[in-house]
């Protein structure tokens, strides 16, 4: 890769920080599985002016589901989870599910199961941004506010989702929602141990992610920072301040879907994993064929995550065909992104990894448009010629 063309993603960095669109943000580049560039720059915590480092520990949100995902997958590989199982074998207040056809709830053709989950094909939804029968119910039973859970754990999550109405059938839709908090406790259920503890051992301290939590432990809340929202004058809102963040100091609510707090550097060994077929070093994850199923697209025919171009595989995005305009992400690549504007993607054609990392809630899409071109403008050997 060209390193002036490299310079010029930290370039855009600086410049969007100085234009006030983020206080701060950082990201890490791979090729051939090997760091090529890491630029980080800005501020930290908004309300002390501590400033973001390359170790600055940030909330991932989403890019949570990835993790739990491969923590399922685990449990998929020793046979102790099937994928195409109804998940009432290990949810039993499940069994006797509704779902909505012609908004009229009918019994469920075919029961949620753990590939459901994974896809977000289970007819989950989330209550927050949708004004369905289903989302409103959720919001009656106060499963979140304002990115603040109210239940308890997911256990009781799980309880409370028992008895409201699948959004549709399963397996016939893709939409966003609880599939990967429910997938978490799935997991719990299934190897006995909490999602914290599971992940600890299995995932994150073989792949040396020691500074990815659930809950920041006490002498790490110096290097976690602000969240906040920014509007159209610039004008800064602290969403959450790492003094005071029910989410993640005390949590007791293990968010399969959205609870990480991390580093660059420890979602980028995630993302090694995943490039070099389920291992990093001398740790093994998962093997990989599954790791290729997980990273292709298994939806329908007919049905997308989002937009045309949008495939899913086993907890990601992937990339259906090359679209326009040039330096967009090659067809196959996977990826996901996280409500404060963190992102990442996997480029399988061009071996690139990226992950970009600012604590944004409501980050306007153009900034990961213009880091992504700039990226794939600085590969200069071996790559596709892009018309």
């Amino acid at each position: 890769m060209s390193t002036p063309r490299l310079a010029q993603v930290g370039a855009e960095m600086d410049r969007i920080v100085d234009a006030g669109e983020l206080i701060g943000i950082t990201a890490l580049i791979a090729r051939r599985g090997s760091i090529v560039y890491q630029h980080t720059v800005g501020t930290l915590d908004a309300q002390t002016g501590a400033p973001l480092k390359d170790d600055s520990l940030l909330r991932i949100y989403s890019m949570t589901k990835p993790i739990t995902s491969v923590a399922a997958m685990i449990l998929v590989e020793e046979g102790r989870l099937h994928l195409d199982e109804p998940v009432s074998r290990f949810f039993p207040e499940w069994a006797g599910q509704t779902a909505y056809e012609d908004d009229v709830a009918v019994p469920v053709k075919t029961p949620v199961t753990t590939r459901h989950l994974l896809m977000h094909t289970s007819g989950l939804s989330y209550g927050y941004y949708g004004d369905t029968a289903v989302d409103r119910a959720y919001r009656a039973a106060k499963l979140i506010d304002d990115w603040d859970y109210l239940t308890h754990d997911t256990r009781e999550l799980v309880e409370k989702l028992a008895v409201i109405p699948l959004l549709f059938q399963p397996g016939t839709r893709w939409h966003y929602g609880f599939s990967s908090d429910v997938l978490g406790h799935l997991t719990e259920r299934v190897s006995g141990d909490a999602l914290d503890e599971f992940m600890r051992k299995r995932l994150l301290e073989p792949l040396g992610m020691t500074d990815t939590y659930f809950d920041v432990p006490i002498d790490k809340r110096h290097r976690f920072g602000t969240d906040q929202y920014i509007d159209d004058e610039g004008n800064v809102t602290i969403q959450d301040s790492p003094r005071e963040d029910p989410e993640f100091i005390d949590v007791t609510f293990l968010s399969g879907g959205g609870g990480l707090v991390t580093t660059a550097e420890n979602y980028m060994r995630f993302c090694l994993m995943l490039r070099n077929g389920g291992m990093l070093g001398e740790a093994r994850i998962l093997k990989p064929a599954t790791v290729q199923l997980m990273t292709r697209d298994l939806l329908p025919a007919g049905i997308s995550a989002g937009s045309a171009n949008a495939g899913f595989g086993l907890g990601f995005r992937v990339e259906r065909q090359t679209p326009s305009p040039p330096g967009a992400l090659s067809a196959g690549t996977y990826s996901w992104g996280g409500a404060a504007g963190t992102f990442f993607w996997i480029d399988p054609v061009e071996d690139i990894i990226a992950v970009f990392m600012p604590q944004r809630i409501g980050s306007p899409r153009w900034i990961q448009t213009n880091l992504q071109n700039l990226v794939y403008a600085a590969v200069i050997e071996n790559t596709t010629v892009r018309q």
